[in-house]
């Protein structure tokens, strides 16, 4: 692509645009930058990229994409917003990518992932060819590609939609965290259809309130395409769902609930083993194979957004029997020497969903309890409170302390803790794993919270491998055949 183009599709002038050079790629990391690319200034959280653009430009960068003009030797587009320009740019340099297949995004607090994945594997199962983009990474056919975030930033995004495209994938989704709809991650994507999951507390470390959280992710809806087929899934049993319908007026809407006495126009009730799914006059029972209430909504916006696509009604709950949740989502362990759970829970409303579920039965339920360092704190008493009301012990630790005093990050967990609760803090996330094996081996209900999928911690700068299956599995052979401790 001529950088001609490029000016022209931004409506922006160019400067030095006589040189008009050929771009062969699109790079935001001045490290990553070869000979041919064009190099956009991103500002991000802890540096700028408008202060490597000489160094991109010594790299090969053939043309820089700016907030203000820079003194360079090559063609320098300057742009009010270059986050968002970055989407922009590059949908039209990698032939408009979601032009070509239909795209499903998925915003909510809680949710996302499982509700993704479980709309990729409905469109997998029914023999389609699918890809996602989430927070456990990139899949199409038979590649697999890390992510470093929930949504990648916009040049990746595009990048990753274009590969698929080539690959003959048709349908892809997406999930959008509201992070990624104020960075402009999602920029220049087009959506077939878009599903809310729900609204509850989280990031307000990083918006200002729950109505700025509401209105970001209301801005996904906006991208939703006005055309026949089209259209935006919202849960009727949240009222954070007018907001999401605000944004998008003109859209068709499909509603769902897990209740049946809330109107909707598909309802997924969950029985034990089965759900009953009735939607466009049918009812159908299926049965499945994860746990929880909470996870029929889920599946109700799944269903939702596979309904947008030519796939009809009876063979999409023909594939229920075969989902299963993704890893990290009340993920059992494999092992026979105790009871232990990973699940990714992490706001208030998560926990509760999680706890409520895993309290059923007769085992004592034992929780492991963390929240993150340098991330909204105003969350941490809650969700002390709901861990001490459905657990019968309580174990209190840290995870991804960053630069945060771990002791800091406990005492925020414990101001929500009954006094008649029995618990144990530890400043080390490993050694509150152990003694969780330990109470395992005793016949307890372990349920790890707060890291689920991610196998890194965030320690400082630092990201060091942490993998909490294999720490507790590694920690349950070291003690088969002890006296475990009570």
């Amino acid at each position: 692509m001529r950088t001609k183009r490029l000016s022209a599709i931004l409506e922006n002038e160019m400067d030095d645009i006589e040189r008009d050079p050929w771009v062969t790629g699109i790079e935001t990391d001045s490290r990553k930058v070869s000979p041919g690319n064009l190099f956009i200034c991103i500002r991000g959280y802890t540096v700028d990229g408008h202060e490597f653009a000489e160094d991109a430009v010594s790299k090969g960068a053939v043309a820089v994409i700016s907030e203000y003009p820079l003194d360079l030797e090559v063609p320098n587009l300057v742009v009010a917003d270059t986050k968002r320009t970055a989407g922009v740019v590059a949908s039209a340099f990698y032939d408009h990518p979601s032009h070509r297949m239909r795209i499903y995004g998925v915003t909510g607090t809680n949710g996302k992932t499982t509700t993704a994945t479980l709309t990729y594997d409905l469109f997998r199962l029914s023999g389609r060819p699918v890809g996602i983009v989430s927070t456990i990474g990139a899949r199409y056919k038979d590649q697999t590609l890390k992510t470093p975030n929930t949504t990648p930033e916009a040049v990746v995004l595009h990048r990753i939609l274009a590969e698929m495209a080539d690959a003959g994938v048709t349908d892809c989704v997406v999930e959008v965290s509201s992070h990624a709809m104020m960075e402009g991650r999602v920029e220049g994507v087009r959506f077939h259809a878009a599903a809310f999951t729900n609204l509850t507390h989280d990031h307000l470390d990083y918006h200002r309130s729950m109505d700025e959280y509401a209105r970001a992710k209301a801005r996904l809806f906006e991208q939703v395409e006005t055309t026949d087929g089209d259209a935006i899934i919202l849960n009727a049993e949240d009222p954070a769902s007018k907001t999401m319908a605000a944004f998008a007026p003109t859209r068709r809407r499909i509603m769902y609930s897990t209740h049946a006495d809330v109107p909707a126009d598909i309802q997924v009730i969950w029985h034990d083993q089965t759900v009953v799914v009735k939607m466009n006059a049918l009812t159908i029972e299926a049965p499945i194979r994860f746990m929880g209430a909470f996870n029929a909504a889920n599946l109700a916006a799944a269903i939702g957004l596979v309904s947008t696509s030519e796939l009809m009604l009876r063979s999409i709950i023909a594939n229920v029997p075969g989902l299963t949740l993704p890893k990290g989502r009340l993920e059992r362990l494999d092992t026979e020497d105790g009871e232990i759970y990973i699940d990714y829970a992490h706001t208030p409303d998560g926990l509760e969903k999680c706890l409520s579920t895993l309290q059923q039965g007769e085992r004592e339920l034992v929780v492991v309890l963390s929240a993150a360092g340098d991330r909204d704190p105003t969350k941490r008493a809650e969700m002390g409170r709901i861990a001490s009301r459905y657990s019968d012990d309580l174990i209190v630790t840290v995870h991804d302390v960053r630069t945060e005093d771990p002791r800091h990050i406990i005492d925020g967990l414990l101001e929500g803790v009954d006094s008649n609760t029995h618990y144990v803090t530890f400043e080390e996330r490993r050694d509150a794993l152990r003694h969780a094996a330990q109470q395992a081996l005793v016949g307890k209900r372990i349920v790890v919270v707060g890291k689920g999928h991610d196998h890194v911690e965030r320690v400082g700068q630092e990201s060091i491998p942490f993998n909490e299956s294999d720490i507790l599995l590694d920690e349950l052979k070291k003690l088969k055949g002890q006296e475990p401790a009570v």
